[in-house]
């Protein structure tokens, strides 16, 4: 694993925050919002939240490996939600969050707000999360394009996000992973700037270097404008531990 954050060229302070665990196999990401102090703030706690949470939970099914996701956001949505209202000066912060946990031969995310996942394949780069966004809804509903909705100025209007309400539902999932395959979890700072292209491109060019790839989509996206901050982790799947036994 490997990750990157970055301030951006226009913004004072840096919003989002990331961690992970390569020995027990997870990462989180979280975009913060909000107003004075707000928005790193709750980033900040929805990234030590899930640390908690993860840091020392033992997984032996998927069931568990989504549950312990699942748990972990709620958790995360409640602490922002408290703080937020009995903190004036922190009164509406909120947050975007994508967590995955990898074991074996399985991947499992959860994720609210429009950060994101991604899996590069060769040749093949998918977005493994759907934005919880009005603009992903407008294109859901036809009304919009994607390549519109790119540079939309409504494109921070989310529909889901932690802190902003008493509870919050996260999506989950549960994918099989491959030996070879690299996820990119990402902020709206880096797909903002870059088309889907310009990430498989860095992904297949600088697949056996991870640090050097972070280094270069936070590069690429300042190059192109840097209007938010850049948050990046990248994860590369090796063979699973009763492979390597063998």
């Amino acid at each position: 694993m490997a990750s990157r954050t970055d301030v951006g060229r226009l913004r004072e302070r840096n919003e989002d925050a990331c961690h992970f665990d390569v020995d027990q196999g997870w990462a989180v990401l979280a975009d913060g919002m909000g107003g004075y102090r707000g928005g790193d703030v709750a980033s900040a706690m929805a990234v030590e939240c899930v640390r908690e949470s993860l840091g020392n939970a033992m997984i032996g099914s998927a069931s568990e490996a989504l549950a312990g996701l699942r748990n972990a956001t709620i958790e995360a949505n409640d602490r922002i939600f408290r703080v937020s209202h009995s903190d004036r000066e922190l009164y509406g912060m909120g947050s975007t969050l994508v967590t995955v946990r990898c074991f074996e031969d399985m991947i499992a995310v959860a994720h609210v707000g429009d950060s994101r996942l991604y899996r590069y394949r060769p040749d093949h780069l998918v977005q493994m999360t759907r934005d919880h966004s009005l603009l992903q809804e407008q294109v859901d509903g036809g009304m919009m394009s994607a390549d519109a909705a790119r540079t939309s100025p409504g494109r921070s209007l989310l529909t889901r996000a932690l802190g902003v309400e008493p509870s919050v539902v996260p999506d989950v999932a549960l994918h099989e992973a491959r030996p070879g395959d690299i996820y990119l979890m990402c902020s709206d700072g880096l797909t903002d700037m870059l088309y889907d292209e310009d990430i498989a491109l860095v992904c297949e060019t600088l697949s056996a270097n991870l640090p050097l790839a972070a280094d270069h989509l936070v590069q690429l996206a300042n190059d192109r404008g840097g209007r938010d901050n850049i948050t990046v982790v990248l994860i590369k799947i090796g063979l699973p531990a009763s492979a390597r036994a063998k």
